[in-house]
């Protein structure tokens, strides 16, 4: 990664964070993309130093896409789209209206945002030759789970994005791929209950829930030289709770 210069959206969420001070540790330059928390982001501004720099830009707005873009004129040797956000809920429920607004905005942000994202890169022609791009998606878009029918509906459109893209960004020499955590310990997993995350832990095969750092390695990996002949694949990370239909 020495060298490197890596864009990374979502850095200043807990998985975000942790790919950041990771990438900077592996000697990548991270250029960071938050959208609103100031207070984490200038935390993180100062943990990189030198190793990156931190944006901030609203990935829903072609002004904010192309700020980001002007952040990685110098050009980019790989980027991880990891800003997403979720909300929990039933779907089909006359008592609650604000559903079509939490649709619209996980599709928005989830799915819609980091494919424009990738467009306005493209066609900036900052994506340097042999370039990795990973998604952040959920092992929810394959598992059927009540209450996540927006955000398992917007990842799953996310993983068909990411194959359509390694077909057509692949003769660029440019790779794409996802990878897939289940339930982490950060801010979106600690909104369940300590009962529902226990059982969870106790389904899981690796009887334990997922931190932010186990979301690290598999991701540097599709980053770097060793995932040289991987693309348009979708790796989850979830201690095998996919395979238990946890």
């Amino acid at each position: 990664m020495k060298g490197r210069r890596i864009l990374l959206t979502g850095a200043s969420g807990a998985i975000g964070r942790a790919l950041a001070l990771a990438l900077g540790r592996e000697g990548a330059f991270v250029v960071g993309v938050y959208r609103s928390s100031e207070k984490a982001a200038a935390a993180l501004r100062l943990s990189l130093a030198r190793q990156g720099s931190v944006v901030r830009a609203d990935l829903a707005t072609e002004a904010g896409r192309a700020a980001v873009v002007e952040a990685c004129e110098d050009g980019i040797d790989g980027a991880v789209l990891c800003a997403g956000i979720a909300r929990h809920g039933p779907f089909v429920d006359p008592e609650a209206p604000r559903e079509a607004a939490d649709l619209s905005a996980q599709i928005q942000t989830n799915l819609e945002s980091p494919l424009r994202l990738v467009q306005a890169l493209a066609a900036a022609d900052v994506l340097r030759a042999g370039a990795s791009l990973v998604f952040v998606s959920s092992n929810l878009a394959r598992l059927g789970v009540a209450g996540t029918v927006g955000y398992a509906a917007s990842k799953a459109g996310l993983e068909g994005a990411v194959r359509a893209l390694a077909a057509e960004l692949g003769p660029a020499g440019v790779r794409v791929n996802a990878i897939a955590p289940g339930l982490l310990l950060s801010s979106m997993g600690r909104q369940r209950s300590a009962e529902t995350l226990g059982w969870i832990a106790r389904m899981t095969p690796l009887r334990r829930l997922g931190e932010p750092q186990d979301v690290v390695g598999p991701t540097l990996f599709l980053l770097g030289s060793a995932a040289a002949f991987v693309t348009g694949q979708v790796i989850d990370v979830d201690g095998g709770a996919s395979i238990a239909g946890v």
